[in-house]
């Protein structure tokens, strides 16, 4: 092994030269290093052993004869089995319009002849890492949504145990209108919470989160899109459902424009708010384990990077 190079990744590499001098340098060094290596002499048969073998890494002579270099690596960065695999360019110092055209093809990097084995390793290293990165990125992400599917069927459950499905605010003046909502909303399974005017239901919200807020449109004093607004600074993550007694209400499409979720007519079938409510609690659900799934996502990307450097 080179000396100085320590801690080398294990690895099955790919070296494609037409000169069989230089690829026996280089599989003699790469051999001596302890990696596995497999050679080609030519563009057409080193796509043979890409597929089949799949290598870890693939050291390409540009000039070869049949299929070029820049030709076998467009070919083969072009399909999704070999795609990710890393590439590392061997190209002569009068070669620099093909190491032009090598990168636009998807080369990872380059080695000028004659191959200095130190950096040769040094570079096969760099991109192995690279590679083991994303490898375990994958796994993690694949970790983290059976995690947060696993969490989605013990959050069903335990809503299902306690009998509430999420907290709604109702917005609304009529007293007789805000009775049948609340009544409609409990009797399936919500926790209700009732004020009569928006400057209530911000203060409200200040001192307690809820899961969904339900708003007139025509509210004495503060007007619901004025609500909304200001919504956007004191609960901002909150979804809204607009309650309109006319459907073609310009303050209905006011109140989309500033951000609600949905809105209903008045006179409304309880099953079209028991729909409408479910759709926007579905939306902050999933938000919300998005946003949890992301977090978790970049710790471990941040504890993965921290580890390999």
């Amino acid at each position: 092994m080179e000396k100085g190079i320590t801690g080398l990744l294990p690895g099955k590499i790919l070296a494609v030269d037409d000169d069989p001098k230089a690829l026996q340098i280089i599989q003699a060094a790469l051999q001596e290093a302890g990696f596995d290596v497999l050679t080609a002499a030519s563009g057409a048969e080193a796509l043979g052993v890409v597929r089949d073998a799949a290598p870890d890494l693939v050291l390409l002579d540009l000039k070869m004869p049949g299929m070029s270099g820049r030709e076998m690596l467009q070919e083969m960065k072009s399909q999704q089995e070999t795609g990710n695999t890393p590439v590392v360019i061997v190209t002569g110092v009068d070669q620099k319009g093909d190491k032009e055209e090598a990168v636009r093809a998807g080369a990872d990097d380059f080695l000028a002849k004659p191959i200095e084995q130190r950096e040769l390793l040094i570079r096969i290293q760099a991109l192995l890492k690279v590679k083991q990165l994303h490898r375990d990125l994958e796994r993690t992400l694949k970790c983290l949504h059976e995690l947060e599917a696993s969490r989605y069927v013990e959050g069903s459950i335990q809503h299902s145990t306690n009998g509430l499905l999420g907290t709604i605010l109702i917005v609304e003046d009529e007293l007789l209108e805000r009775a049948i909502y609340a009544d409609l909303l409990r009797d399936h399974g919500y926790e209700v919470l009732t004020v009569s005017t928006a400057p209530r239901a911000l203060e409200l919200l200040r001192l307690k989160a809820v899961d969904l807020i339900l708003v007139d449109l025509v509210l004495p004093g503060m007007s619901g899109p004025e609500l909304i607004n200001r919504l956007k600074t004191v609960s901002p993550e909150t979804p809204v459902v607009v309650v309109t007694a006319h459907p073609s209400s310009h303050y209905a499409v006011t109140a989309l424009k500033l951000g609600a979720f949905d809105f209903i007519v008045k006179g409304f079938k309880n099953e079209v708010m028991l729909h409408a409510v479910k759709r926007a609690l579905e939306k902050r659900q999933i938000e919300l384990q998005t946003r949890t799934l992301l977090h978790e996502i970049k710790t471990k990307v941040d504890r993965l990077i921290d580890q390999q450097v």
